[in-house]
């Protein structure tokens, strides 16, 4: 019986995520959407971030730097830090496409003051359709957008199915410029859910809006621009 309940247990949870998943509406804004309308949707392109290939040799060279300027030896200083890019390499990925649950949020993205181009911009806000077969799903409530606490990020990676031991080592890896161990930057997010091959990352109960904003939403991260379908657009 015990087998039975959890068998009906597991089919409506999956079922009742389903129905959660096609009730979900989503945005994009964007102060300039000329290009977007030019190529017939959203397209490719790449960012490139650094990573440390071995985070604990890493930090012991940094404490060798640390170390020299205390002592004053600025000579061995200048030499380490001409070693430092040896532990560095080159990360290169395809820029996501940000989207979120709320028109009201994407429309403060929607400002053509903040396009290159303004005088000529076109601001618009789409709604789109998604194909996300794996994704990662992060609780961030509370937190801003733009840097995210690392507890949330790794426990999200985690519950994801990624092990923790994984997880820890591309947070050093790919966030080693951050000494307090508190936040996340956006783009390193993007990097290891690319890294991970996840097809979305999904940031819930953020505040998020162009100007920092108060309003909590779920800000979808994909990170295959092809896998979104323009439904409609609004000014």
């Amino acid at each position: 019986m015990s087998i039975l309940r959890n068998f009906i247990k597991e089919s409506i949870h999956e079922y009742l995520n389903e129905q959660q998943m096609l009730k979900e509406n989503w945005y994009h804004g964007t102060p300039d959407a000329r290009e977007v309308e030019e190529n017939g949707g959203f397209t490719d392109r790449t960012k490139t971030i650094s990573y440390v290939t071995d985070p604990k040799k890493f930090d012991q060279h940094r404490e060798k730097m640390n170390l020299a300027i205390k002592n004053g030896d600025m000579d061995t200083y200048d030499k380490l830090l001409n070693m430092t890019g040896d532990f560095k390499k080159d990360f290169t990925y395809k820029k996501p496409i940000f989207l979120c649950d709320k028109y009201s949020v994407a429309k403060t993205y929607a400002d053509p003051k903040r396009a290159f181009d303004y005088q000529n911009a076109l601001e618009k806000v789409y709604e789109v359709d998604i194909e996300c077969d794996k994704i990662a799903k992060i609780v961030a409530t509370g937190d801003r957008f733009r840097f995210v606490s690392i507890d949330k990020v790794r426990q999200g990676f985690i519950n994801s199915g990624v092990s923790s031991e994984e997880i820890d080592k591309l947070i050093s890896m790919f966030n080693y410029y951050i000494s307090d161990n508190k936040g996340i930057q956006t783009d390193v997010i993007a990097a290891i859910g690319n890294y991970l091959g996840f097809d979305c990352i999904d940031v819930i109960g953020v505040l998020d809006s162009y100007d920092g904003g108060t309003v909590k939403s779920t800000v979808r991260m994909v990170l295959n621009p092809s896998n979104v379908k323009i439904k409609r657009n609004e000014r």
